[in-house]
């Protein structure tokens, strides 16, 4: 039997000023997401940045570099996190402070998902992703003409930064097989 998706957390990052400047507010936010991450168990976060005109890659290093360096770094919730809101100024500084530290975020942007700071091969990986829905490593494999190891490293990266959602199931001929899908796109409902 299927469930339904939990409601995403949606967490306002604009509760900490519109304007985001210095590592100890980043790291009063950071505390602050985990902290409700951790009480409602969420498996999904939506970390909202629609109210924040402006940040310092300082700040969004200690929030967002950590924070993703963090989930890299291990296999807990939640399963997925998506950036929103975030205008072209605080992306680009978004992406600075991934890139240094040599990881990639998914972002809503314009009712699409995308990614902020990965590569090239990362980018054509997820696009192809978007285009399957629901699929399994051999599905995306075939669609990009790579091997099935190949195409498992990649998925091992996009679901390492929460851009994918990984499902364990059973293979046609026994063992486990794992499906692949994008993160439900949010709601402005429920921000916290």
């Amino acid at each position: 039997m299927k469930r339904e998706p939990a409601a995403p957390l949606t967490y306002a990052v604009s509760a900490h000023g519109d304007f985001l400047a210095t590592r100890g507010v980043a790291r009063t936010a950071l505390r602050d997401l985990e902290d409700r991450i951790s009480f409602g168990a969420a498996t999904h976060v939506v970390i909202d940045f629609t109210v924040v005109k402006a940040m310092t890659i300082s700040f969004a290093d200690e929030f967002l570099g950590r924070y993703y360096s963090a989930l890299a770094a291990n296999d807990r919730p939640p399963t997925t996190v998506l950036l929103t809101g975030l205008n072209e100024e605080n992306q680009e500084t978004v992406a600075v402070c991934l890139e240094r530290r040599e990881l990639f975020a998914a972002e809503v942007d314009h009712g699409h998902i995308t990614l902020i700071a990965a590569s090239e091969v990362l980018d054509q990986t997820f696009e192809v992703a978007a285009e399957l829905h629901r699929f399994t490593a051999t599905d995306l494999a075939e669609q990009l003409s790579i091997s099935a190891p190949n195409a498992n490293n990649r998925l091992k990266r996009l679901v390492a930064a929460r851009a994918l959602i990984r499902e364990r199931g059973i293979a046609e001929r026994g063992g486990k097989e794992f499906t692949y899908s994008l993160p439900l796109l949010p709601s402005t409902a429920g921000i916290l």
